[in-house]
């Protein structure tokens, strides 16, 4: 089985991502990759952290059950956040060449491997 890091190499090697950072609950960066050097992993998981508590909070709320997966576009990229099981969560930063279908798709099926190497 592939290390978790080997994993997020081969993930950031798919067109358009250029970060691809695995992070605990309480925001401590496990492992992480950036494909260009200019985004600090280390910052991805505090704010990571920080944003998926009240995420995870309204799909509750609002009766459309639990979260496996947050997307939010920004005016230069887009995030993607998955799930790994409790305690971790699997963030990505895309560009905006990137194709959305294509990272949801990449993510979704690298997260289950991901999570067996943790």
């Amino acid at each position: 089985m592939a290390s978790v890091k080997e994993q997020l190499v081969d993930l950031a090697k798919v067109e358009g991502i250029m970060s691809a950072v695995v992070v605990s609950r309480d925001g401590f960066v496990i492992e992480g990759v950036s494909s260009n050097g200019n985004i600090d992993n280390e910052a991805v998981g505090a704010i990571i952290s920080a944003g998926i508590g009240s995420s995870a909070v309204m799909g509750n709320e609002l009766k459309v059950g639990t979260m496996s997966q947050l997307m939010v576009e920004c005016e230069r990229g887009v995030i993607v956040v998955n799930f790994l099981g409790e305690d971790a969560v699997l963030a990505t930063v895309a560009d905006l060449r990137a194709n959305l279908g294509n990272v949801r798709y990449q993510v979704k099926k690298r997260a289950t491997a991901i999570l067996a190497a943790l």
